[in-house]
Order: C-alpha cells, then sequence, then structure tokens
C-alpha cells in the first residue's frame, strides 16, 4: 500500500455491475407471467412519470415502500386487465438478480491495495442487497432508499466520494447505465461503462487505478 493508493477511489453500482442482469431478471419475470418483455416498466413509466423518476423515483428515494410500490403497479395491471401475479411484485421482478461476476474481486483487490472502495447503488427496496458480502468487499455503501438520492442525481455521488473522504477527480466509477456514468465524469470522477465483460472493464480502470 502506499500513500498514493490511499488517495484514490473506486465506486461500484450493484445492479447489473456485481450481480447477474437486472433486465435478465425482469424479462424472465415477465415472460412466466405473460408480459411483453419491457412491458412492465413502460406500463409504470407511461402511468406515473414526471421529472424526479415518477414512482420508480419515489421507490429508488425510499419515499414509498416496496409494499406501496406493489399495491400502485397492481391497481394498474387491474386497470389495464391484466392478471396480478401472487406475492411482492419488486421481490418477483429482481428474484433472478443474484450477486455474481469477477467485479467482486476487483472490489477485493483494489481495497487490498489501499484504494477505497465504495457502493453507489440504486435500490427497489433494501432488502435485497447482501450485507455480509458488501461488508467484506466495500468501505462505504451508499444505497439510494436508505439516503433518500438516487442516481443520476450529482448529490447522490457527491455524499458517496464525500463518505469516502475523497475529491471527485481521485474516484473511478464504475455503472451499467451510460447515463450515471456521463453524470459522474461531469462531476470530474473516471467513468467506466460496464457492459458486463470485466477484462474491458479493468482494463479501463488501469488506466486511472493501480490494480495490478
Amino acid at each position: 500500500m502506499t500513500a498514493g493508493t490511499r488517495e484514490l477511489g473506486l465506486l461500484l453500482d450493484y445492479g447489473g455491475v456485481l450481480t447477474t442482469s437486472v433486465a435478465g431478471s425482469f424479462r424472465a419475470w415477465e415472460d412466466r407471467h405473460g408480459f411483453a418483455s419491457g412491458e412492465i416498466l413502460r406500463l409504470i413509466r407511461s402511468a406515473y412519470d414526471d421529472e424526479d423518476g415518477g414512482l420508480i423515483g419515489r421507490l429508488e428515494r425510499g419515499q414509498v415502500s416496496t409494499g406501496d410500490f406493489d399495491a400502485e403497479l397492481a391497481r394498474l395491471l387491474e386497470g389495464r386487465g391484466h392478471p396480478v401475479p401472487d406475492g411482492s411484485l419488486v421481490e418477483g421482478m429482481f428474484a433472478g438478480m443474484q450477486p455474481a461476476g469477477d467485479m467482486w474481486r476487483v472490489a477485493g483487490q483494489a481495497r487490498a491495495a489501499g484504494i477505497r472502495v465504495g457502493l453507489l447503488s440504486n435500490s427497489w427496496g433494501t432488502g435485497m442487497y447482501p450485507r455480509e458480502l458488501l461488508d467484506d468487499h466495500f468501505d462505504v455503501q451508499v444505497i439510494s432508499g436508505e439516503v433518500g438520492l438516487r442516481k443520476p442525481d450529482p448529490a447522490i455521488y457527491e455524499l458517496a466520494v464525500e463518505r469516502l473522504g475523497l475529491a471527485p477527480e481521485r474516484c473511478a466509477f464504475v455503472d451499467d447505465l451510460d447515463r450515471n456514468v456521463s453524470v459522474a465524469e461531469q462531476l470530474g470522477m473516471f467513468g467506466v461503462l460496464h457492459a458486463g465483460d470485466t477484462p474491458s472493464t479493468v482494463a479501463r480502470l488501469r488506466g486511472f487505478l493501480p490494480l495490478g
């Protein structure tokens, strides 16, 4: 560990970076229940969207519970003549998303090298996170539903780097959504779009972080 590595940070998204595909989990749930691919998100956004993210934005900021979200979505489905699947709708949609991939190893490697490592995640409820595993890999965890902010609001990035004790220019940020990476870059971070190819992501990170 060197003084230089202690002054560098790595922020990682959760869904789609440290897990199997979020979109794949949604598609599998829709297939099981007879919905067209992408239909659920289209319905939610068409009915509830606004400049603050609509119903999804309120859920991600923790302003509504997953139970309240389920109830709103059930009413929307019933109003459109769709059958409502049994059980928690949020849990069902995310059931296929599991911790996976080599980015866990990258987080551990960075932390072992003295780089400060943080999680920066938008949440649909906070019960899906493997807390012990996160504690083993991350110095800080900034989860939208716990802090009342969501990406791409610059304030949640600023909170994350503040908790790392670093300036944005000293941090790399990895996310699977381009709009989230763009905001990080606007704030001065080294942004990396993760497309499921860990070697490519690591190669990009090595342009900023000493990952060996």
